[in-house]
């Protein structure tokens, strides 16, 4: 591609700042299509980054959740149309994440399902090292899997909140109230006072305001999987590695995981990559 470092900057900064395609295209002067194509190509390079740098870290409480999102259309539309594409339709990330120290160890891209809990456990086990607590929410799949990945080095609850029924015309717009939680014993020697899901669902929250794709009650989907995959590589490294916490004393994740000394810019990130 033949474009200038600064405007590839300014690019994908707007990108992990929640900024629509369209309107980078309107403020840089970059075409649309370029766009999208230069974020699938660092996009790709972060995921490797990604993968290769958060290896073996030491954690001690770990939280996983998934974040509902979707390509092309919703489930329930592409069911209604008879659509079997298995890139079209709802799709969930999953994203483990260190309470102390806010670092997303391991992400996946997949459907809500035993075989993608699966995928998304075999990478949180290649990023972890040591024994350490985990809580996740009430997914049926998750035992399972953390059972063959992790079961010999994990004290494992599971938390699962209740939600009352709100009035229909606003539930689309709020969300339900938690009503109660349960917490449920699965192996080892979870400590209970510990038992949250808290800190990931704020970090989901956080996605959403970040990952314009996400964004509820707009047309800002993804059309195409590898541009989704893309767009989450590419936030993920930079939360990591980039963005500052004020939790954290203006550290970033990375720094406070030991993996980094200074929170990097986006050029230092592309170097990187």
């Amino acid at each position: 591609m033949r474009i200038k470092m600064d405007k590839v900057l300014l690019v994908l900064s707007l990108l992990v700042e929640g900024s629509a395609v369209r309107s980078i295209e309107r403020v840089t002067g970059v075409h649309r299509d370029t766009i999208l194509r230069l974020m699938v190509y660092i996009g790709e390079r972060c995921e490797r980054f990604i993968a290769e740098k958060i290896k073996g870290v030491p954690v001690k409480d770990v939280q996983a959740d998934e974040i509902w999102g979707f390509v092309g259309m919703k489930e329930k539309t592409k069911v209604k149309k008879r659509i079997h594409d298995a890139q079209l339709g709802d799709a969930y990330t999953f994203v483990g994440i260190e309470r102390d120290s806010k670092l997303v160890l391991a992400w996946h891209l997949g459907r809500r399902t035993a075989l993608n809990t699966d995928a998304f456990m075999e990478k949180l086990e290649r990023a972890t090292s040591g024994r350490f607590q985990l809580t996740t929410d009430g997914f049926p799949a998750y035992p399972d899997a953390v059972n063959y990945h992790l079961g010999t080095r994990t004290d494992y609850a599971m938390l699962t909140k209740k939600y009352g029924h709100e009035d229909k015309n606003e539930r689309r717009y709020s969300p339900p109230s938690i009503i109660s939680t349960e917490k449920t014993y699965v192996h080892g020697d979870p400590n209970w006072d510990r038992v949250c899901t808290s800190h990931v669902e704020r970090s989901n929250l956080t996605m959403r305001m970040h990952i314009r794709r996400l964004t509820r009650l707009t047309i800002s989907f993804s059309r195409k999987w590898k541009n989704f995959r893309a767009a989450l590589a590419l936030y993920f490294a930079w939360y990591n590695f980039c963005r500052s916490h004020r939790s954290l004393s203006g550290c970033t994740p990375a720094m406070v995981a030991g993996l980094t000394r200074k929170p990097w810019s986006m050029a230092e990130l592309l170097a990187a990559c």
